[in-house]
């Protein structure tokens, strides 16, 4: 189709320079006694022609871009929704959000900040994910995103400024962003606050190792997502968690296993000062270790890991089971802290998780394990 409207486009412009050329040629010949110097009369009329039509191939090429990734976009917003319209549960919902921003939305990190009321008992919501050779989710309380309080705080001045969206081109030539340490997957950065009743309760942010990654037809979306965030947090406000409830055990079904997969999900903890030793003691994460190994059936295990964590394997537990089970493991961890009196009061549980398919590297998912679950504990 593209070649039959270059060949009309061809024709008319042919046809006009040849019409403009035999008119000029004739008054030459009336008006020069002489015969003129032989030349081609087409040269310099054909190089106009082609420029034009490498002007129009170029047009046209930069509409069919855009039009591809506009509707790119709009699938991506549009899985989002789908995979959220029925659930109630608000930790849930920022988990599934950002996992589909990392598939959809050409993200390599994504974060998603929603801060509990003043009044409310309920803590403040982080998920994060990456996604480089692999892609790696998790979700705590404490105020830092990658790991780093400065980013967080950064975020939190930007969200209060009261722009719709901040695109930042590449944090590397922005003076504010000097004290973080990024990880490479951050280089083009965009933040749009989330804002209930014209005040910021938290921002979506979404970051690619390329600079300048992030145009108009993504802000756009994201701007949609923000505003869907928003409006959830307000329709999810005191509803409690209910993925514990849904599943009893273990779940088991032919969708939900598969012998090539395995699922891990890595936790670790932060409390304050006056109980941090409770948690370096290996004695205090056995103890941990018990009833949340109660959760799991078959071939499942929970480790030590890397002194500080435990690493629970779920082999043939595919990501679409993922959520019950961290359920679980969460209400595991608040038995055991509830037993435990004044002094676990503080502790704080952090999940990250991902599910490896058949053939894929293990390390590779650890690796971006260590950098999403860094917690800047201090001394």
């Amino acid at each position: 189709m593209e070649t039959d409207i270059e060949e009309k486009i061809r024709s008319r412009i042919e046809a006009v320079l040849l019409n403009d050329a035999r008119n000029g040629d004739d008054l030459r010949t009336m008006t020069i006694p002489e015969d003129p110097v032989e030349v081609d009369p087409f040269a310099e009329d054909r190089n106009l022609y082609q420029r034009i039509i490498n002007s129009y191939r170029n047009v046209v090429g930069e509409v069919s871009g855009l039009l591809e990734e506009t509707v790119a976009l709009q699938t991506g917003l549009s899985r989002i929704v789908e995979s959220i319209r029925d659930q109630s549960d608000f930790q849930r919902i920022c988990s599934q959000i950002v996992e589909c921003v990392l598939q959809d939305l050409g993200a390599e990190y994504c974060g998603l900040v929603v801060r509990a009321p003043e009044e409310s008992k309920e803590e403040q919501c982080y998920v994060e994910g990456i996604r480089e050779q692999r892609k790696f989710l998790c979700s705590h309380s404490h105020a830092t995103l990658l790991g780093s309080p400065e980013f967080d705080s950064l975020v939190r001045e930007i969200a209060a400024e009261g722009a719709d969206c901040v695109t930042i081109g590449d944090v590397y030539r922005e003076p504010r962003f000097t004290t973080v340490d990024f990880p490479s997957v951050v280089r083009s950065l965009v933040i749009l606050p989330i804002r209930v009743r014209q005040t910021s309760i938290g921002a979506l942010l979404l970051s690619h190792s390329l600079p300048h990654v992030f145009k108009e037809n993504h802000t756009r979306v994201l701007k949609i997502l923000a505003s869907i965030i928003a409006h959830l947090r307000l329709l999810t406000e005191g509803h409690g968690s209910n993925e514990v409830e849904e599943a009893a055990g273990p779940p088991r079904s032919d969708e939900a296993e598969n012998d090539e997969t395995l699922s891990i999900v890595l936790l670790n903890f932060e409390s304050s000062d006056s109980v941090r030793r409770l948690l370096a003691d290996r004695g205090t994460l056995r103890n941990i270790r018990g009833p949340l190994s109660r959760t799991l059936g078959g071939k499942e295990s929970i480790l030590l890991y890397d002194d500080t964590e435990l690493l629970v394997l779920l082999p043939g537990t595919m990501a679409a089971a993922l959520p019950p089970r961290l359920g679980q493991l969460r209400e595991a961890f608040d038995a055991w802290k509830a037993g435990q009196g004044e002094k676990a009061r503080s502790i704080r549980l952090n999940l990250g998780y991902s599910t490896c398919e058949s053939g894929e590297d293990l390390t590779r998912t650890l690796e971006a394990a260590s950098v999403m679950m860094r917690t800047n504990q201090g001394d």
